[in-house]
């Protein structure tokens, strides 16, 4: 091991910068609404920013899917792309949930169908969370160790300790502290640091790899070794693995629609908007956020660790980092780590240190974020629920801190004791699949049709639950049952999960009716239950038309419309170009010159980093306003200790 003193400096400055912030934000905690969601009061560009959700644990996953697959994916990506316009402008969900002032999900589910379905719903979430959650200490764990190049062991009293425990439980502490600390305002203000920096880093290390690594490079290092029938850099030639073709990403596209606001896994966010509208402006400035960032992670560092490993010119650079891979451990974890080793045998010192600063702090991000959620909602939805009566706020928030740190013990022994056998986003369907394969049916069903009943609702969330669990139980045990591979993967479990429960809710509802129609109105506070602090008012009639269908509202301001329309005009091209160079690959592949793929990554890539250096800019300045803000809210409000989430007056049609 040896790093540079200003890399070490650097990579201080992280954690200490976070424990310091968390320590400051407790004396803003009051009571359980400001644990469970900042009591309401967070503006859209500190959403945006902090709520980047991109872990150390998806840098990993992106790498792994990047490295084995090439280029590929990130076209078939945009299959999504009038589903995130759709999601994005129109709320879809979104602004609904935060109509219903819900602090979990499984208190929506209370309030629309039932307290027996609240603590049903509850558990599977939260089991099917913990364990998607599992593998997360000891991936991130991985990444800590071997970028920064640590012994295998450190010496403690005489004793030598493997180092990844050690690093597991060394960084979820700190994640532990700024969940425990100040809940949902320590993890939002913290995460923005985490966001900030990482928004801006990336931007750096970008430029940094593209000025060292020529683009003729990359590509020629992306078509070493690839078979016959297969690129990594055409997508419509054929992928380089079946567990990342085009059907990963169409199912991935229902997936985004179905499931969107399911995933609880950032819950303190979801209801953290100061207004619904806030939440939707969060959602559409998202869009902007991640440009220089995907770019960065998806593309240039996976490529430019490919091409140095791959390229004979590389031969030199690439001799140390592949007796490190070779010391890593199995063929599954030296896939993971291939691409850390070989970015950090890259960075010159001072880039190092930035990037390692960037993987500690989305570790602790990440987890802080997972923890509360996991956390809170087993006490929330579960405990609180099954008691039948609030608790006292100081009990309360002493018992969700417990939680919190329960969570994290079981993360911690589950990390040591399970054997990861699949891709890491494949693991990430396949347990998600458990709550996710049913929840979609239930969210939607029960936030747009009024005959949705608690009847269907059970039939919905059991037959995903089932398909997940048995998924689990196959893919784990096929190949020693049979001596062959398991036939589906996590993402078709995933599809045929959700498949199912959307047609057993929807004839669970017919089949099992209830005495009248459910009282929407009175669930999302509108008509005669309007709350008009919160209201935004819907779309005027002297707007123009294309307004009105984007969801653009008359008290929006210029700006708001603006962006509005630029996000509608900036995803609607990207699509329509897609459809256009898909159809001409497919039907006319003559058309398209040789160079057209390479040519078009090049400039992707450059689009992205110059529009992304601009909305960085204004993202993170936006974001420093939110967070002074946030604080001047917090300190100002008047306190509702009975706001907690515990739901009084049972479900009603009336």
């Amino acid at each position: 091991m040896n790093i540079h003193w200003l890399d070490w400096c650097i990579i201080g400055a992280m954690p200490t910068g976070i424990f310091l912030l968390a320590q400051y934000s407790r004396r803003y905690l009051r009571g359980v609404a400001d644990f469970l969601a900042a009591n309401r009061v967070a503006g859209r560009y500190l959403l945006t920013v902090s709520n980047t959700f991109l872990g150390a644990v998806w840098l990993v996953a992106l790498w792994e899917m990047t490295y084995s697959t090439g280029l590929p994916p990130q076209w078939w990506s945009l299959l999504g792309t009038p589903v995130s316009l759709f999601l994005a402008l129109t709320g879809f969900i979104v602004y609904r949930f935060r109509q219903t002032r819900a602090l979990t999900l499984a208190q929506f589910f209370e309030e629309r169908y039932s307290r027996r379905f609240r603590l049903f719903s509850a558990l599977l979430c939260w089991i099917s969370g913990v364990l998607n959650y599992g593998i997360f200490p000891a991936i991130t764990a991985r990444l800590l160790v071997f970028f920064l190049r640590l012994p295998g062991t450190v010496e403690i009293a005489g004793h030598p300790l493997p180092t990844i425990p050690l690093m597991m439980l060394a960084y979820l502490s700190l994640a532990v502290f700024v969940a425990c600390s100040g809940g949902q305002i320590a993890i939002m203000i913290t995460d923005f640091l985490q966001g900030s920096i990482m928004m801006l880093s990336f931007v750096v290390i970008s430029l940094y790899l593209l000025a060292n690594f020529s683009w003729p490079e990359l590509m020629a290092g992306l078509a070493c070794d690839t078979p016959p029938g297969v690129s990594r850099i055409d997508p419509l030639v054929g992928s380089a693995t079946s567990d990342f073709n085009i059907f990963y990403f169409l199912i991935g596209v229902v997936g985004m629609i179905y499931n969107a606001r399911s995933w609880q896994g950032n819950s303190g966010y979801n209801a953290a908007a100061k207004t619904p509208h806030e939440a939707v402006m969060a959602g559409v400035i998202s869009n902007w956020r991640t440009l220089v960032s995907n770019t960065s992670v998806a593309i240039l560092i996976p490529l430019t660790a490919y091409a140095v490993l791959h390229l004979p010119q590389f031969a030199g650079l690439a001799v140390p980092i592949q007796e490190q891979i070779a010391a890593a451990g199995d063929a599954q974890m030296q896939r993971q780590m291939t691409v850390p080793l070989a970015i950090s045998n890259l960075l010159p010192p001072g880039l190092f240190g930035l990037f390692a600063a960037v993987v500690i702090g989305t570790a602790i991000s990440f987890d802080d974020t997972y923890l509360h959620s996991w956390g809170t909602i087993f006490i929330q939805d579960i405990v609180v629920p099954l008691r039948g009566k609030p608790f006292e706020p100081g009990r309360h928030l002493r018992l969700l801190r417990l939680s919190i740190v329960g969570v994290a013990v079981f993360a911690f022994l589950f990390s040591c004791l399970f054997d990861l056998k699949t891709y890491v986003l494949q693991f990430f369907a396949l347990t998600g699949a458990i709550y996710l394969g049913g929840a979609g049916a239930v969210i939607i069903g029960g936030l747009y049709w009024r005959r949705g009943t608690t009847g269907g609702a059970y039939l919905a969330l059991l037959s995903g639950t089932l398909l997940g669990f048995g998924g689990i139980v196959l893919e784990q045990n096929w190949s020693r049952w049979t001596n062959t591979a398991f036939p589906l993967n996590g993402q078709w479990i995933y599809f045929i999960a959700m498949a199912a429960a959307s047609v057993i809710y929807v004839l669970g509802s017919l089949l099992l009716p209830e005495k009248q129609p459910f009282n929407l109105d009175r669930l999302l506070h509108r008509g005669r239950y309007q709350d008009r602090q919160e209201c935004s008012e819907t779309a005027a009639a002297g707007l123009p038309k294309l307004g009105r269908l984007l969801g653009i509202a008359a008290d929006f301001s210029r700006f708001e419309r603006l962006l509005f329309y630029g996000s509608f005009a900036w995803m609607t091209a990207w699509w329509g170009f897609f459809l256009i160079v898909t159809l001409l690959g497919v039907l006319r592949p003559d058309w398209l010159p040789a160079t057209f793929w390479p040519d078009y990554w090049y400039w992707n890539v450059w689009l992205n980093i110059g529009m992304g250096i601009v909305c960085t800019g204004w993202i993170f300045c936006g974001g420093c306003r939110d967070a002074g803000r946030l604080f001047r809210d917090l300190q100002g409000r008047r306190i509702d200790y009975s706001d907690d989430g515990f739901v009084t007056k049972p479900p009603t049609n009336r």
